[in-house]
């Protein structure tokens, strides 16, 4: 999961799956995106298809919803044998606000998206359009602004043409222009644009890229981690004893669990027997997420200071030579 190539996978699966389960039981109707599914059969039949499908691998497992109301972006209400479409929207989700310092043409493409997936799923597209129009009235989009986008989409999308222009137009070479945005250049963008084609006789096509500036840029959008795991630590006693330890786990847990009532540890062991003595602790560094190198550094850790509250083992000198080299 979270892999670049883990949809690759997925999908690969999920097609081999297909071949061999699918396909051989002939389903009335089967669609599917990704790993969402929707399939009908006929009433009043056991349901093969689910069956087969949750025992073709021991780690797959397919969970059931019968009459959805919706699936994926598209709401789906059945009267007797009349199916009707409408895009599922969600109430919480807002669009981004006029007054936001973002370029016209991400607002104008945001409406734009919308109509697009309102054509593709809705049997009401009029509906649907109204509700558009109160979406990004809401967000406070210009009334002017909203409706020009919708009849230019209509316009565009009423065009009979049978074969595009762009089959007859030379492709001009193109010209991109990074530039920081602002409501200020936005306004007079344009116009320096105009310009700049005119300058070279219209044979370059001049694309402007808005650098725009993100929340996280002028704030931390996540808390500092202050309980971190994968560490070496070190724990000091009010009498002077040391101890020194890993884990890989949360550090501020590992810590609570040197206590004298239920610990079993040698620092929980120094603390039943000395009850007014306690231990302040502090990370000595970040470790390795793998056991063996982590306790390698733990070890490291603990010849080099010495605890004392570590067991100390003396282990003998090692000869891989005993007679000599020659």
């Amino acid at each position: 999961m979270g892999g670049p190539i883990s949809v690759v996978f997925a999908n690969i699966f999920m097609c081999k799956l297909e071949k061999e389960v699918v396909r051989p039981l002939k389903s009335i109707f089967y669609k599917r995106y990704v790993d969402d599914i929707y399939v009908r059969r006929k009433k009043n039949t056991p349901d093969i298809l689910y069956d087969k499908l949750n025992s073709y691998h021991p780690n797959i497992k397919f969970s059931i919803e019968i009459h959805p109301s919706k699936f994926l972006d598209t709401h789906i209400e059945i009267n007797e044998n009349l199916v009707q479409t409408s895009v599922a929207a969600k109430s919480t989700k807002v669009p981004i606000q006029w007054t936001s310092a973002v370029p016209k043409s991400y607002k104008r493409n945001n409406i734009l998206g919308d109509l697009h997936r309102a054509k593709a799923i809705s049997d009401d597209f009029n509906t649907e359009i109204q509700r558009i129009r109160n979406k990004y009235l809401k967000a406070d989009y210009p009334i002017r602004f909203i409706e020009s986008v919708i009849r230019s989409f209509e316009n565009k999308d009423n065009e009979d043409i049978l074969i595009p222009p762009w089959l007859f137009e030379e492709k001009l070479p193109s010209v991109l222009i990074r530039l920081p945005f602002s409501h200020k250049t936005e306004e007079t963008i344009f116009k320096f644009i105009q310009n700049l084609e005119n300058f070279t006789n219209n044979n370059c096509k001049f694309i402007i890229i808005w650098n725009t500036r993100k929340i996280k840029t002028l704030f931390p959008l996540k808390d500092r981690i202050e309980h971190k795991s994968c560490v070496i630590y070190e724990g000091t006693c009010s009498c002077g004893n040391s101890y020194i330890g890993e884990t890989i786990r949360n550090v501020n847990v590992r810590w609570d669990e040197h206590n004298p009532i239920n610990g079993n540890s040698e620092p929980s062991k120094h603390l039943q027997s000395n009850i007014n003595h306690s231990f302040v602790w502090k990370i000595l560094t970040n470790a390795p997420k793998v056991s063996f190198k982590r306790k390698i550094l733990e070890g490291y850790l603990i010849m080099n200071k010495v605890p004392q509250l570590n067991n100390q083992i003396d282990i003998p000198s090692l000869n891989l030579f005993r007679h000599g080299v020659t």
